[in-house]
């Protein structure tokens, strides 16, 4: 009974390594939740910026800083955070893509100062990139 039972329990430890690796793993931003590096322009139509309950800025493709804050989206690598809750006490920033030009198909998510980040409900910590601070300061 022990030969049959180890192989199955080492079968099932793998299928659970293949399953949940790739949830855990840094990956870019912007392939992950929106599309790929290559379709950003086509693919997002706005950015929507909003710190204290009011709005820091609505960039649109041809405004000049949305090139800018674009590149920093790009550059973010993002990964699920385990062992971190997100601190709703902290200052929030909410930020808006926009993807067919309307507001109610927006990709929403919100920014804490250290980094993390909620998308629709599951919290992610930024790894590598421009922090949503230095982002709001290119904007300004």
């Amino acid at each position: 009974m022990k030969k049959l039972i180890l192989p199955l329990l080492g079968l099932w430890i793998l299928a659970a390594l293949f399953i949940f690796y790739p949830e855990f793993k840094t990956r870019n931003f912007m392939d992950a939740f929106i599309t790929s590096p290559e379709n950003v322009e086509e693919v997002v139509q706005g950015i929507n910026i909003r710190k204290d309950g009011g709005i820091v800025a609505i960039l649109k493709p041809t405004d000049e800083k949305y090139d800018e804050v674009l590149a920093e989206l790009r550059s973010w690598e993002v990964k699920k955070a385990m062992f971190k809750d997100m601190d709703y006490s902290q200052e929030i920033v909410e930020l808006d893509i926009m993807t067919d030009g309307k507001q109610l198909n927006s990709f929403h998510m919100a920014i804490t100062n250290n980094g993390m980040i909620d998308i629709r409900g599951k919290e992610y910590e930024l790894v590598d990139g421009s922090s949503i601070e230095e982002i709001i300061e290119v904007v300004k």
